[in-house]
């Protein structure tokens, strides 16, 4: 089929499917909505649907809900499984209305059929089962998620995911002279869209623009070692 001749075949799936252009057929469902900040971590710039998303890392858990608290201002549905009791303070802290947010406490061998429950009911799933789920399980639970087009984060690393981000390194100031508040800290995150710093929590709890390091700083850096031939 040439360009031409194939014209009708996408101005007749525009009028009998909504689709505008080939493309949309096959990018499935728009992104959910997150904080800007947090959105180039995404290849979308949100939270995919119906898609499994990794994050794991040093304050990973924070980041996960900050990237919920957008969808939860909306009225949109979230859950956690396995977080552990997170303080609710912090939670509502990184932007999450705690009125469209629960967390559950389940036993670690009862996380699956909870999560399919919730998957029937909820927009959003962040879990942490704390082990590697069978081959079985993970493929049950994305069948699930891929049905219902729900978001799932999960804090736990889970072959099948699309997209992984790493929380690299953290960099908490606010005692540098060995007293004082822990008043923000410097996330270095690593995605498929690149690596990413901003501040998780900054100076209001939610995420904010990292500072431009001075050439002095070095933020991050690793020494390098070459050989000298």
């Amino acid at each position: 089929m040439d360009v031409m001749s194939a014209v009708p075949l996408v101005e007749q799936l525009s009028r009998e499917m909504g689709i505008s252009t080939a493309t949309a057929l096959f990018d499935g469902p728009a992104p959910r909505a997150v904080d800007p900040v947090l959105a180039p971590m995404f290849r979308r710039g949100g939270l995919p649907r119906g898609e499994i998303v990794t994050l794991t890392g040093g304050q990973s858990l924070s980041c996960a809900l900050a990237a919920i608290a957008v969808a939860t201002q909306e009225q949109k549905w979230c859950a956690g499984i396995g977080l552990g009791e997170p303080a609710v303070s912090s939670i509502a802290d990184l932007g999450v209305d705690l009125d469209h947010f629960v967390n559950l406490v389940t036993p670690a061998e009862d996380w699956l059929r909870v999560a399919s429950i919730l998957i029937e009911s909820f927009d959003i799933l962040v879990i942490d089962p704390g082990f590697l789920p069978s081959a079985g399980e993970r493929a049950r639970l994305l069948a699930k998620v891929r049905e219902r087009k729900i978001s799932l984060i999960s804090l736990t690393s889970m072959p099948g995911s699309t997209e992984q981000i790493e929380i690299t390194d953290t960099q908490w100031s606010g005692t540098e002279h060995g007293h004082g508040r822990l008043r923000s800290c410097l996330v270095q995150a690593r995605s498929q869209t690149g690596v990413h710093r901003f501040l998780l929590p900054g100076p209001d709890g939610t995420p904010a623009e990292a500072p431009a390091p001075s050439p002095s700083e070095g933020v991050f850096e690793r020494p390098v070692i070459r050989s000298v031939s």
